[in-house]
């Protein structure tokens, strides 16, 4: 079973700590072993986070496991994963206020806390004190975690992640582009990306620089 999760849900080999920007990865890792529950937006980072940690820990000579579970998985996925020691479960927006996932997820947090051996990470969109949990009692465990929340970088971290993105695809971004993108763009930063993805794409396509007038005209503004 572990082998197969393993190949259902493979690492990202660029999710790593040194690309992460901001501070919530240390501030993770000052936790550990206490159990952490990250929260934010889509794009907001949790799944590169999540990976990253596990990275770390593989490096170190541990075990990890990053899961990304859906409703149309098993609960059953959760059995047997005491032998870790990191286990990461992302997404869990889709699976809490399900029964049979939560009674799942409730034997998991129960068996890890009693062998305390596994650092055990959990992310989600919604806010960790706004989920309405269908258990009261994977309520009372969930809450009673280290909770964190991500995306929220500074002016120029996400400066730093645009021109780091635009270098890997081998996008020249202009200084004067780049502010407009921050001004005139959702600021969550999973959004950016996905904003100068579709520039980097339009630009290839049409064999046309970055520049303001065509940022409007790709982005209709």
């Amino acid at each position: 079973m572990n082998a197969q999760l393993t190949f259902e849900f493979p690492l990202d080999k660029d999710s790593t700590l040194e690309r992460y920007e901001g501070d919530v990865g240390q501030r993770a890792l000052a936790l550990a072993p206490a159990a952490v529950w990250f929260s934010g937006a889509s794009g907001s980072g949790k799944t590169h986070l999540l990976q990253a940690l596990c990275h770390r820990c593989e490096q170190q000579g541990g075990r990890s496991l990053y899961l990304s579970p859906a409703a149309d998985h098993s609960p059953a996925i959760l059995k047997d994963l005491r032998a870790f020691d990191v286990l990461a479960i992302d997404g869990l927006d889709g699976i809490l206020g399900n029964r049979p996932w939560e009674l799942a997820l409730y034997d998991l947090i129960n068996h890890l806390s009693a062998d305390g051996i596994t650092w055990l990470l959990m992310a989600s969109q919604q806010p960790l004190p706004e989920i309405n949990f269908t258990l009261s009692d994977v309520a009372s465990r969930c809450r009673s975690m280290q909770w964190l929340q991500t995306g929220q970088l500074q002016e120029h971290e996400k400066r730093r992640v645009l021109c780091r993105f635009a270098d890997e695809v081998s996008l020249p971004l202009p200084t004067e582009v780049l502010d407009f993108l921050l001004q005139r763009s959702p600021r969550e930063i999973g959004s950016l990306i996905k904003t100068l993805n579709v520039l980097a794409d339009e630009s290839l396509r049409l064999q046309r620089r970055l520049t303001i007038p065509f940022l409007k005209q790709v982005l209709n503004l």
